[in-house]
């Protein structure tokens, strides 16, 4: 089983157990409790969990009052791989489009993804075509994946094609 990890644990939040987890990815349902989860790779259950600015507030099995979620500050919550790709959404890894080669809708070469940034919004695909690089928001709009490849679907995007220095 190979985990990945979802979020840390920031602090304990209230008398009762919840903590305020700090989520490392964009997809809140993960905390629903309806995946396995593990903290510090040990099975654990969520009982109940909400979101509010931006972090996720929930309380765990293991986690009965305030000074055992003190016992898990900066721990780190993760979840079985396998478990992550059934999620119902056009979710992606960055570590599965690393490496990716990109094709125009004419199969043409376009090029090949070499990392991701991230300043705040979208995230952006650091893409190397021949001997330039360039970064382009990684949106519907541009980006479609149909039978394992990924495809460009405007190569050309307003301010997206630019020398990119890592």
């Amino acid at each position: 089983m190979e985990l990945l990890c979802v979020g840390k644990i920031v602090k304990p939040q209230g008398i009762k157990g919840e903590v305020k987890i700090y989520p490392l990815i964009d997809i809140p349902a993960i905390f629903n409790g309806k995946h396995e989860m593990f903290i510090d790779k040990k099975p654990v259950k969520i009982k109940s969990c909400t979101y509010r600015l931006g972090f996720a507030y929930a309380c765990f099995d293991v986690i009965p009052d305030r000074n055992t979620a003190e016992k898990y500050r900066n721990s780190l919550i993760y979840i079985d791989k396998e478990e992550f790709y059934k999620i119902p959404s056009n979710t992606y890894l960055v570590d599965d489009l690393v490496g990716q080669t990109l094709f125009d809708e004419n199969e043409k070469f376009v090029g090949q993804i070499m990392g991701t940034e991230n300043y705040g919004f979208d995230d952006l695909i650091v893409i190397k075509e021949g001997e330039r690089t360039f970064i382009v928001p990684f949106v519907k709009d541009i980006f479609k994946q149909k039978d394992g490849k990924m495809y460009v679907i405007r190569k050309e995007y307003e301010g997206a094609k630019t020398d990119y220095e890592n």
